[in-house]
């Protein structure tokens, strides 16, 4: 894809530390802990806090599954492709069945909208984009809700089956760790739409991983769907399993690499940022590898080996400077009020450790 944007005034974002505003509230998995803490959970739930995608009960001889996912303007969906909006948020919430090696079979969701921006003919659009991926993944809508206000917000909810459970918890040392599909879509979708470049490049369709989960299913000792961003779920698994790791190579998707470059910026954001591509991220016993990439080629399914886990002192980036240590790495994006100066902090921690392709954001 030609890249058309790159001739247009250049406009520099910096972080003003005076301005930064970190929000007065306490981090996502305390503010978890301290609801769930309050909260009856069944002595059938085989999973912790944190330890799956979705929710693991043991039942009969296999696992029912449970997951519900909230989608507003600050996950950066974009909103131009009614259908393809659809689709998206419907594939992002069944990644989580799909990450704990299960089948998903029902679905719920609530829709509120703006009736201005979202017309009848927008809905029925929107609609179609998520019954088209909900017959591909052989599940079924339920119902749901439907409500008013200014901005849009989705809330979906996703049931599924099991025969075996597959969580964020079993990796160690030594083990390959491999992604389906390519890295950066989130990030550029959201790049694309903080920088106002809708008018530059298409929507990008997230990808149904239905054959992939199946196979990553039998072989994997872990697995996460990548909604936070490769780097991010990547230390969510190093928390859980006490483990550190190596990325030695990564596949971008096209648009991400044309976007980065008219915007001037280092292509590692595309793996620190935290509006993910919902791929599923897994880690496998070196000793299964061949049968497992026997196996994806009798299925036509493509994996890419990024790196390997390793021990809990080095989350190691390897870049075109070099090696970074992540270990430092605790930017999040809701620490921030404006997302551009979230951006200009990645980009400073780039900087400070040698990553200095950085020519300012052009609009």
């Amino acid at each position: 894809m030609q890249c058309i944007i790159a001739s247009v005034p250049c406009l520099i974002v910096t972080l003003d530390k005076k301005t930064k505003k970190l929000r007065k509230m306490k981090t996502e998995s305390q503010l978890i802990e301290n609801i769930s803490g309050r909260l009856p959970r069944s002595p059938l739930q085989v999973n912790q806090l944190f330890e799956s995608d979705a929710e693991i009960l043991k039942s009969g001889e296999g696992y029912l599954l449970y997951s519900v996912d909230d989608y507003s303007k600050e996950d950066h969906f974009r909103t131009t492709n009614p259908f393809i909006l659809g689709r998206n948020l419907a594939i992002a919430t069944i990644s989580d069945i799909y990450a704990s090696g299960g089948v998903p079979e029902y679905y719920l969701h609530s829709v509120v909208l703006n009736s201005e921006e979202w017309s009848n003919s927008f809905m029925t659009e929107f609609s179609a984009g998520v019954g088209k991926v909900l017959k591909e993944a052989g599940a079924f809508f339920l119902g749901g809700d439907l409500g008013l206000s200014n901005n849009w917000h989705y809330t979906a909810t996703v049931t599924g089956r099991s025969h075996r459970v597959l969580t964020r918890k079993g990796t160690k040392p030594g083990e390959t760790i491999l992604i389906t599909g390519t890295a950066g879509a989130g990030n550029t979708e959201a790049a694309i739409s903080i920088f106002n470049l809708e008018n530059h490049f298409p929507s990008i369709e997230l990808n149904l991983r239905k054959m992939e989960s199946e196979l990553i299913s039998r072989f994997a000792t872990t697995c996460i769907d990548t909604s936070d961003g490769v780097v991010n779920s990547l230390n969510i698994i190093s928390e859980l399993n006490k483990t550190g790791y190596e990325i030695t190579s990564c596949r971008y998707h096209p648009l991400s690499k044309c976007v980065v470059e008219n915007l001037g910026v280092p292509d590692e954001l595309l793996l620190l940022g935290e509006c993910g591509e919902y791929e599923l991220l897994f880690t496998i016993d070196t000793n299964n590898l061949a049968d497992f990439f026997t196996e994806a080629e009798e299925m036509q399914l493509q994996f890419t080996s990024i790196g390997n886990v390793t021990t809990p002192d080095e989350k190691i980036l390897l870049t075109s400077n070099g090696l970074i240590n992540l270990l430092d790495f605790n930017i999040r994006g809701r620490d921030f009020a404006m997302e551009e100066d979230y951006i200009a902090s990645l980009i400073q921690y780039l900087k400070s450790h040698g990553i200095n392709k950085y020519s300012g954001i052009k609009k």
